[in-house]
């Protein structure tokens, strides 16, 4: 015996549909209640008209559903025998044949038992398909029959309220996190894949069947959950309990999800409406708190805990702060109150066992793979044709042929290159990535990336990571320069390449090509719809000579900005708001990702902010009325990177900005033609005439008048960059320039190219297509031979492959001693211009060039390479050793003089000549620490002394590279000591002995020192970081992280998946620029201007395709109709229109109103309803009726016509309950069986056919351009 409960809670929009299935049932319940709390609708009057007022509780509004459930289980009593006759007898519920069998009156009453009693529960929001419940109880009885009689709770697979074919649970259970885990994909169909019976941990209330005595001796819900997670909850106990979980396919029930889905207000919890979000976190924690095994516990809570926090901070990641809040105030509503608690883990005794359980819970790394793919859905959106015209409904399903079949056809159909010609972004990435490889194949293998700009990186991030965010850097003499950014930049990049700071290298030079053609590509997308105009411009941009040339000159800076320099211009357009119409202002997250990306280049390469500083007074010179409101957007354009960047960005001014990352690899030497070629000189760069077709392009873009502002606004942009590269040719590499040249370039030929195949085509035949032929000849032949070069000469410059150690193996190995020596390596093109770098340890490393301009020259530095080199008389050994300098390095290629003056100088030996480089050793002790005693300490701490040594001992400390932590001897005798140290002095330096600070002073004018008393003892070294040096780190990371926060996409607003089919909207005019759409054009001109095309007065307004005209309004003025979109009208009347239904907001609007919303730009038949479930037509019809496709056993007919009164394959409900009109049954948005007709209503095939219907019965729509038909409003075609 089945007593149906239904709960109802502002409701009236579903009850009728959910009164209906409840009372339609083939195999109908024995008594149903229902319990109304609180509503403030019409749900109570339909409960009580529908089931009586004797059946109807009415509860307070912040009833929870366990409550209500609890009331009405309380109230309703529980039918006896005497009031079930039927059970006297051997006959009853037949489930084969779905029937009361009575047949066996005249046999005596035979012995009985007491029957079972079941409570099926309901929601207002879901309605069972007539063959629920016999579908639920047949279950039991099948397991029964197999010996199972433990079944306590069969629950039904939930579909879509709308969407009748999206599976919405089928079986649910619970993860560790907390998430709910139904293991469907997001808008799967039901394809039959889940319908087989199994064991599940929960099943939802929605249509749940549980054993009434089951249910009394757990107790019912917990009073905890008021709403959320009950289910589980209580489908989690009765399994403790020993009972069994099934859940029955066969049995369906749409379900709405209205709290979940944000539908309606939960007012269950709390005095005020809650969050959904907030209780259904609340409802997890509280399940898995109160039902976890005790040794599980600890593991699950700081699970949850440590899991809390990552939502949360994804949460304001994607911009929704409100759900961010929602997951601290559910975890805490709970953690806060232990004693709930520990009631309910004392009230459940009985626990899972692990290994029966654990079939019942998502399997490992499940969730994480959920996540994964729903960061990725909220971040990318689906932005090709394909994925558009899926529509809401689209998903992971097939709707024509599959497998060997499907395959066949794409063979014959050319399907797989139609798909590839549709969306070549990938395709381009693979061609560019073999070619880049191809041209890159020397640099691949062993070693490191060293070579021009370019210094070895570091071995791994950690040391990047150190070398950024130290405040002492162990660089030559020392100093407190501030680390260039992009070395945090490149630390990252490393930590997320596993730490791998050569594979992060190779990934910004190697990669920049196909990685540059691939942003251009997609920054491309609002610049012009031609796929094949934006692959031309992206491998011209790919192939520019800034961008070979940065690879081949190993400058990382170039590199990188080529990468980010589309996506640099497509948000600067959108913050400028030139993307819009006149007068619209930037959105300001596109102020904040163009200040992100401008951040980044600017760290790499920081000409382009002085770029972009120009170009933003330009544009509010431009847009003079709207300058007050762009100006604050430019202000953080612009002070954002200062900002971030700061102390470094500073010291960039007044003409630091025309460097970039690396060494100084000498100025270009580009010519004038070079640089109107956009080509900067130098290695792996071509001649400009190369690519004197894409200037050529942009050239004659200017006669084109239709987009003028964009060419115009190119131009602007390519003249700015060129004066840039003029004046950084002189001094430094023109590269960056000239890559903002080349793009702007490159955007004002696209926009000049976009359509001009049918422009030319106007034109009578003359100088203008030859012109043009040989200029599209000239723009696509240069970066094709650019590339086809590229790629059979190489890649490989001044960058290489090779050994990272700059000094023989035995130096640097001799340089990570106690002693901390160091080598002195010069390199001299000339015995007039004498090069020299101090290096520590194997070599110089990324980074230091910058920290070595930075932190400035030493001049007595300058002073000894320059005595050195000159072979002047004064003690070199001596001079050297006062900078701990043991080796002298002389590059290959230096002039053979300073060999030989190397060779004169005293105190210095040869040691060995390898490959052109010979190296030299000091005769005497060096070290960086050492105590000086006698004459040569008062002398230097007077600075008497330039080597700090003198007449007196030295005597050598052991040391590390800044830190000192050793013992050192008392003094031998008397005189002064002093620590000396061969780094830069500084106030941050500190030294103890034991215990006891030392006197800071400093040694030759330059070297830090310390008095030393006579006594020995435990001599402690630090370099004390300053506490604003660690503040601005942390206030910088946090800067930066909001800045990506704000730069970053916010998280999409979830999508409803089950919301009333869309509207149809009228058809757009699709006519092309052709030779064909001209002359249709003409055509339907000439008619027009005969008047055969006028509508003879008296036929009004006739219904376009669709249910609307042309005019975009239902019913509205059709006129001429498209020929061009005819073909498209023909699928339409071959597959069936879409069946246009309600929205929630429209549910009490009577009629068919018209949609104008901006988001259906063209007229589609949706998916689901038309193009995946086609059907056949009915008698005497030759356009088919579209039914409802997601009914089991298709639509009723009556004699081969539609019955709209017929229930799709089932009897028929109690006929005395009236049902509330469900626009998702009549066929039609907005269409009432019992309303009086409406002109604007959608087309129904039991009407008559009225005058001005332009699809007469038996007939299509001739869409052949040429045939003359008489229309039924009597005009030709």
């Amino acid at each position: 015996m089945v007593t149906a409960v239904l709960v109802s809670h502002d409701g009236a929009r579903w009850l009728p549909d959910a009164l209906a299935g409840l009372l339609g049932q083939e195999r109908p319940v024995q008594q149903a209640w229902a319990a109304d709390t609180g509503s403030a609708d019409d749900s109570a009057r339909l409960l009580a008209e529908s089931l009586g007022d004797d059946r109807v509780l009415h509860l307070a509004r912040r009833t929870g559903f366990g409550q209500a459930v609890e009331e009405a289980h309380r109230t309703a009593p529980a039918p006896t025998v005497e009031d079930l006759p039927y059970l006297k007898r051997p006959s009853g519920w037949d489930p084969v044949t779905r029937s009361w069998r009575d047949d066996t009156y005249d046999l005596p009453e035979l012995p009985y038992g007491e029957p079972e009693h079941w409570l099926w529960l309901l929601h207002d929001d879901s309605a069972p398909e007539p063959e629920a419940l016999a579908q639920l109880l047949r279950v039991v009885e099948t397991e029964r029959e197999a010996g199972r009689d433990d079944v306590a709770v069969v629950g039904p697979k939930l579909r879509g309220w709308y969407d009748r074919r999206q599976l919405l649970e089928v079986g649910v259970t619970i993860a560790n996190s907390g998430r709910r885990w139904t293991g469907l994909d997001r808008r799967e169909q039901d394809q039959g894949q889940h319908d087989y019976v199994r064991p599940v941990l929960s099943v939802s209330t929605a249509g749940m069947l549980i054993r009434r005595d089951v249910f009394e001796e757990l107790g019912g819900f917990d009073r905890h959950l008021p709403l959320m997670r009950d289910d589980v909850d209580l489908c989690w106990r009765v399994q403790a309990a020993g009972h069994r979980v099934l859940v029955a396919p066969d049995a369906v029930v749409r379900h709405a999800e209205a709290a979940s889905r944000e539908r309606r207000a939960v007012d269950c919890v709390g005095r005020t409406a809650a969050s959904p979000h907030k209780v259904d976190k609340a409802g997890a924690v509280y399940t898995l708190l109160v039902n976890a095994r005790g040794a599980q516990l600890p593991w699950m809570a700081v699970r949850i805990v440590l899991g809390t926090l990552l939502r949360t901070l994804a949460y304001l990641v994607g911009k929704v702060p409100g759900q961010a809040l929602d997951e601290i105030r559910g975890l805490l509503g709970v953690l806060l109150r232990p004693e709930r608690i520990l009631a309910g883990r004392r009230e459940r005794r009985d626990r899972l066992d692990k290994d029966e359980s654990k079939a019942l819970f998502p399997p490992p790394g499940a969730t994480l793979r959920a996540t994964v793919e729903q960061v990725a859905g909220n971040l990318v959106s689906r932005s090709d044709t394909e994925a558009s015209s899926a529509g809401r409904h689209g998903g992971a399903v097939e709707s024509g042929p599959g497998g060997d079949d499907a395959d066949f056809l794409e063979i014959e159909q050319f399907a797989r290159l139609k798909r590839i010609a549709r969306r070549p972004g990938p395709l381009l990435f693979v061609v560019l990535l073999l070619v880049s490889l191809a041209a890159c194949r020397n640099l691949l293998g062993g070693g490191a990336l060293a070579g021009g700009a370019l210094l070895p990186a570091p071995a791994d991030a950690s040391e990047l990571w150190s070398r950024y965010l130290d405040a002492w850097h162990p660089v030559g003499t020392g100093g407190t320069p501030s680390a260039p950014p992009y070395l945090a930049l490149v630390a990252l990049l490393a930590s997320v390449l596993l730490g791998s700071t050569g594979l992060a290298v190779t990934v910004l030079l190697v990669f920049s090509v196909p990685l540059a053609g691939v942003t251009a590509y997609f920054a491309s997308r609002p610049l012009v719809p031609s796929r094949l105009l934006r692959a031309w411009a992206s491998v011209a941009y790919a192939f520019l000579p800034a961008a070979t040339g940065a690879l081949a000159g190993g400058r990382l800076g170039t590199a990188v900005l080529a990468v980010l320099l589309p996506l640099i211009a497509r948000a600067g357009i959108a913050a400028a708001g030139l993307a819009h119409a006149p007068g619209t202002r930037g959105s300001w997250r596109a102020t904040w990702a163009y200040a992100l990306l401008l951040t980044v280049t600017t760290a790499f390469t920081p000409i382009v902010w002085p770029l972009a500083a120009v170009l933003g007074i330009a544009v509010l010179a431009a847009r003079r009325r709207d300058a007050l409101a762009l100006l604050p957007r430019y202000l953080v354009q612009l002070g954002v990177p200062l900002l971030v960047l700061a102390p470094w960005s500073l010291t960039l001014l007044p003409t630091g900005f025309f460097q970039e990352a690396g060494l100084d690899f000498g100025a270009g030497a580009a010519s004038a033609t070079d640089l109107l070629g956009a080509s900067p000189g130098g290695p792996g760069t071509v001649s400009g005439l190369m690519l004197i077709g894409i200037v050529l392009a942009a050239l004659a873009a200017l006669l084109r008048s239709e987009r003028g502002l964009g060419i115009r606004t190119a131009w602007a942009v390519a003249l700015v960059a060129l004066v840039f590269a003029v004046l950084s040719n002189d001094s430094t590499w023109a590269g960056p320039a000239t890559l903002v040249y080349g793009i702007a370039l490159l955007a004002a030929a696209v926009l000049g190219a976009d359509g001009a195949r049918a422009r030319v085509a106007e034109q009578s035949f003359g100088w203008r297509q030859p012109v043009a032929a040989l200029i599209a000849f000239a723009s696509a032949a240069g970066p094709l031979l650019v590339a086809a070069g590229w790629m059979i000469g190489g890649a490989d410059g001044p960058l290489e492959r090779r050994d990272p150690a700059q000094v023989p193996a035995f130096v640097a190995e001799e340089s990570t001693g106690s002693d901390q020596p160091r080598t002195l390596v010069l390199d001299s093109p000339s015995a007039a211009d004498v090069r020299y770098t101090l290096v520590r340890g194997s070599g110089a490393r990324l980074g230091d060039a910058e920290l070595t301009a930075e932190d400035g020259e030493n001049a007595r530095l300058d002073k000894v390479v320059a005595n050195l080199v000159a072979g002047s008389g004064a003690d070199q050994a001596d001079e050297l050793g006062g900078f701990a300098v043991r080796y002298v390095l002389v590059r290959k290629g230096a002039p053979r003089q300073v060999s030989r003056v190397l060779d004169a100088t005293p105190g210095l030996s040869r040691l060995s000549q390898r490959d052109g480089s010979a190296l030299w050793r000091v005769d005497r002790q060096v070290s960086r620490a050492a105590v000086v005693t006698g004459s040569g300490s008062e002398a230097g701490a007077d600075g008497g002394s330039e080597s700090g040594s003198g007449a007196g001992g030295v005597e050598a400390v052991a040391s590390g590279p800044v830190e000192i932590h050793t013992k050192i001897p008392a003094a031998a005798g008397s005189g002064d000591r002093i620590l000396r140290i061969a780094d830069t002095a500084d106030a941050n330096w500190t030294a103890t002995l034991d215990g006891k600070p030392l006197t800071r002073t400093t040694v030759d004018g330059w070297a830090q020192g310390f008095q030393l008393p006579a006594t020995g003892g435990n001599l402690d070294l630090t370099y004390d970081t300053p506490p604003a040096h660690i503040a601005w780190l942390w206030a910088q990371g946090l800067i930066a992280l909001v800045l990506v926060v704000l730069a970053l996409p916010g998280r999409r607003r979830d999508v409803d998946d089950d919301l009333p089919e869309e509207p149809l909207v009228p058809a757009q005019d699709l006519t092309g620029d052709g030779r064909r759409a001209r002359r249709l054009r003409e055509r339907a001109e000439a008619a027009e201007g005969t008047g055969e095309m006028e509508v003879p007065a008296g036929t009004g307004e006739f219904e376009a395709p669709g249910g609307f005209g042309e005019s975009g309004e239902p019913g509205g003025n059709a006129g001429a109709p498209d020929e061009s979109f005819a073909g498209q009208r023909e699928d339409e009347a071959a597959q069936g229109a879409a069946v246009p239904q309600q929205g929630y907001g429209t549910w009490d609007t009577a009629g068919a109103e018209g949609y104008q919303d901006a988001e259906y730009a063209g007229h589609q038949a949706d998916p689901y309803q038309g193009g995946q479930y086609p059907q056949e037509p009915y008698e005497g019809q030759q356009q088919p009726y579209q039914g409802d496709p997601y009914q089991d056993a298709g639509v009723a007919q009556n004699n081969g016509q539609y019955d709209p009164y017929a229930y799709g394959g089932g009897a028929p409900y109690d006929q005395g309950y009236a049902q509330g009109y469900d626009p998702s049954y009549g066929g039609g948005a907005g269409y009432d069986p019992q309303a009086p007709y409406d002109p604007q209503a959608p087309y129904d095939p039991q009407a008559p056919y009225a005058q001005g219907d332009p699809y007469e019965q038996g007939t299509g729509y001739d869409s052949a351009p040429d045939t003359d038909r008489e229309r039924p409003h009597g005009s030709q075609q």
